[in-house]
């Protein structure tokens, strides 16, 4: 970044947490080893902030994903930590960062695909071939939206956006919203006040981002 002899730029793809949450636990099997080394990698200094639900680890082993729901969950903790420290620096950013970050959300990209596609290609001085384009619309207008997890096909932007509001339990959503509430506040992702709220999705839960 420093190089003078570079112009490079940094385009950083975000997402809400708690659909990433989701994802990590639909994928559960996949990432059980994955999750395991992100909760290791954690800063033994730092206090770890508890489950708000003590019993959470045993009562999972009733549903499907047992134990490897809890460390999925546990590594938002320190994913979310590591976003927070990348999007301070984005915030107040050094000289050599200046104008050469772009934040990019995933619920931009799926509902506005055109136009958030052109955003991006315009930060890096190129433009959009129409190609580009129908490829974008394709991949967001989708007939359905997959449940199987490392597949990418086109897909109903609005279920994609909503499907953790109901593939999550409350008590799950409120640990998320708790390990990621600096870099969901930043990234303009509301939390939920209620289990009737999070059901509610004619309710947006998106505002402007701060970045």
């Amino acid at each position: 970044m420093r190089d003078p002899t570079l112009d490079l730029k940094v385009i950083h793809l975000v997402r809400d947490p708690r659909a990433v949450a989701s994802s990590r636990i639909k994928s559960r099997h996949g990432l059980i080893r994955e999750s395991l080394q992100v909760v290791r990698s954690r800063d033994p200094h730092i206090h770890r902030m508890p489950f708000l639900d003590a019993g959470h680890k045993l009562g999972g082993k009733k549903e499907a994903g047992g134990g490897s729901d809890y460390h999925a969950l546990g590594a938002m903790e320190v994913i979310c930590s590591s976003m927070a420290k990348t999007l301070q620096t984005a915030l107040h950013p050094p000289d050599w960062l200046q104008g050469n970050y772009m934040a990019v959300r995933y619920e931009d990209l799926v509902v506005e695909p055109i136009k958030t596609l052109r955003q991006v290609y315009g930060f890096v001085n190129l433009a959009v071939s129409p190609d580009m384009e129908k490829f974008a619309l394709n991949m967001t207008s989708g007939p359905g939206y997959s449940s199987k997890p490392f597949v990418v096909s086109a897909r109903n932007a609005s279920q994609a956006l909503s499907a953790w509001r109901t593939a999550l339990s409350y008590q799950q959503i409120k640990q998320v919203e708790e390990y990621c509430q600096q870099p969901m506040a930043l990234l303009g992702y509301e939390r939920v006040g209620s289990p009737e709220e999070v059901k509610d999705l004619s309710r947006t839960l998106l505002r402007k981002p701060r970045l």
